[in-house]
């Protein structure tokens, strides 16, 4: 059986200097660095994991266009996915949804039962990664998994969920799209495993495959409706946060301070 794990490269929002910003508000995404989605990563270390238990499992990473700093599909590579595809589609509407479809069209293409993806928190997409996939697809999605308990090759799978107030086992029979939540502790079944050097000497060089939006073909759902675009944008005005440094040793200028603070009714 195969499965399929979608990867994405995104803004690497950590330690952020400088001017990030452009004239007309806007992040200079080219200035930004990337990094591969870390819930990519917990979702990626799970379908490894799975194939550790079974090695008759085949894991491929998809990822939908050319890379901008940092070729995910090679880092999946380096973790020891058995096969990468990139999707191209240039001259198309360029969104999550549109991406999901494509994607679809690439799972339909694999024959893949099971697709593993991140939650994905960052950006404006709202968790809906998976679920925009399902939808594609006509599958049934689990969201916020945080391990897979049990996985029998065309069998039930059980999967942990974490909810509001703690953490459910749901069993669900695939097809299927896993939606897997953040590893905020070391500790935790999803941190990812690290890059292998042997897998880097071997792959370093290695040809990625490339599957252009005609090639799907039949596998692509025709659906009426390009997606979305930005029409317009406007920017927040910047507001302005005056500060005024108070000799804290100063009994003249803390009273000064709280009958100014008084007088303005922010303390009584």
């Amino acid at each position: 059986m195969r499965v399929v794990v979608w990867v994405r490269e995104i803004p690497d929002t950590r330690d952020l200097i400088g001017e990030i910003l452009g004239q007309d508000s806007m992040p200079k995404w080219d200035d930004w660095d990337t990094r591969i989605d870390p819930e990519d990563l917990n979702s990626l270390e799970m379908a490894l994991q799975w194939k550790d238990r079974d090695p008759r499992l085949e894991v491929t990473a998809v990822s939908v266009g050319e890379p901008k700093k940092l070729d995910v599909l090679r880092e999946c590579l380096y973790r020891g996915v058995d096969q990468v595809v990139r999707l191209s589609g240039e001259g198309q509407p360029q969104d999550l949804l549109w991406e999901a479809r494509l994607l679809a069209g690439a799972v339909r293409r694999l024959d893949a039962q099971v697709v593993f993806t991140g939650v994905q928190l960052n950006e404006t997409e709202c968790g809906h990664k998976g679920v925009f996939l399902a939808h594609a697809l006509g599958w049934p999605v689990a969201t916020y998994v945080e391990a897979l308990e049990q996985g029998e090759l065309g069998g039930p799978m059980k999967l942990r969920r974490a909810v509001e107030q703690g953490v459910e086992l749901v069993e669900a029979t695939p097809p299927l799209v896993i939606s897997v939540g953040v590893a905020l502790l070391k500790d935790d079944p999803r941190a990812p495993r690290s890059a292998r050097a042997k897998l880097k000497l071997q792959h370093k060089k290695t040809q990625i495959p490339q599957w252009q939006i005609q090639e799907l073909g039949s596998f692509l759902e025709q659906r009426s409706g390009g997606g979305t675009r930005i029409l317009a944008f406007r920017s927040q005005p910047q507001r302005d946060f005056p500060a005024r440094r108070v000799d804290g040793s100063s009994q003249a200028e803390l009273k000064a301070m709280v009958d100014e603070l008084r007088n303005q009714g922010l303390v009584r």
